[in-house]
């Protein structure tokens, strides 16, 4: 039951990074663009109960640098139908490293999220509430994670304009 989930938000959420990236494939409705350097956007999709709200940023630094690598982002999402709210996930734009972890680190504390091909979520036993408390409170995120190739990757994001993003997705999805 779990995996059938994971599998219907990969897919759903697919379309929606696709529609982030090709601006056409799904209608989706910009609830905002938060953060210096507009580094979180606020969007909805679909209506009533079948309502996803989420959240999403590029990284403002990667290294190593001049990687070819498709579309790459931090996100939180909430799901009405199911009642999740604030689910993080990783899109990382290459295939992970077979059984790898992916480790998010805000100031002194660090998080584990399991890997499925170029996705990632937040690890079980790991608690979400605090990493969205951090979120909140901090200024920058850390995602280091390993390649299928064996590259070791380091992505950098803002939390600048988190907390309003973060709003403005729990407003549309409440």
């Amino acid at each position: 039951m779990f995996m059938k989930k994971i599998n219907i938000k990969l897919i759903t959420l697919f379309f929606l990074l696709s529609s982030f990236s090709a601006h056409a494939v799904l209608e989706t409705i910009h609830l905002g663009t938060f953060g210096s350097g507009k580094a979180w956007q606020a969007k909805q999709y679909g209506e009533g109960e079948s309502k996803i709200c989420f959240m999403i940023s590029k990284p403002i630094q990667t290294s190593p640098t001049g990687l070819n690598r498709g579309d790459h982002a931090l996100m939180l999402s909430n799901f009405v139908s199911d009642g999740i709210k604030h689910e993080p996930s990783i899109e990382a734009g290459y295939t992970f490293k077979a059984k790898s972890m992916v480790e998010v680190t805000i100031k002194a504390n660090t998080y584990k999220f399991f890997t499925i091909e170029d996705r990632a979520w937040l690890a079980d036993g790991q608690n979400a509430n605090q990493l969205v408390k951090d979120m909140k409170n901090g200024s920058r995120v850390k995602v280091q994670s390993i390649s299928s190739r064996g590259t070791k990757i380091t992505d950098t994001y803002s939390l600048i304009g988190f907390t309003k993003s973060l709003s403005a997705i729990d407003k549309a999805c409440s």
